[in-house]
């Protein structure tokens, strides 16, 4: 008796199990992005940390006693390093 069941068990899940192995998964037609096009993660990350060392350079620029000579400049070499250890090279800046 439990022979049969397994028998019969296994006619009916041989069928869903080829029918799993035969599917082709579904590809995407959009072309992936480089490491460091416009909008890519690791261009977004530099970006930010430009964008906050520049904020941080502007607030201090409101405080007379702040020393902000070279900051802006410091901030522009951090995103440079930041985009080479990216492998962004192509994307650094001109900080002069």
């Amino acid at each position: 008796m439990i022979r049969i069941v397994l028998v019969l068990l296994g006619l009916l899940l041989a069928p869903a199990a080829l029918h799993a192995q035969t599917d082709v998964p579904l590809q995407s037609l959009r072309p992936t992005q480089g490491a460091c096009t416009a909008g890519s993660q690791s261009l977004r990350v530099c970006s930010n940390a430009f964008t906050s060392c520049n904020d941080v350079c502007a607030a201090r620029a409101l405080d007379v006693n702040a020393d902000i000579a070279g900051c802006s400049t410091a901030c522009c070499n951090q995103f440079n390093v930041c985009l080479r250890q990216r492998n962004c090279v192509g994307r650094i800046i001109n900080c002069n």
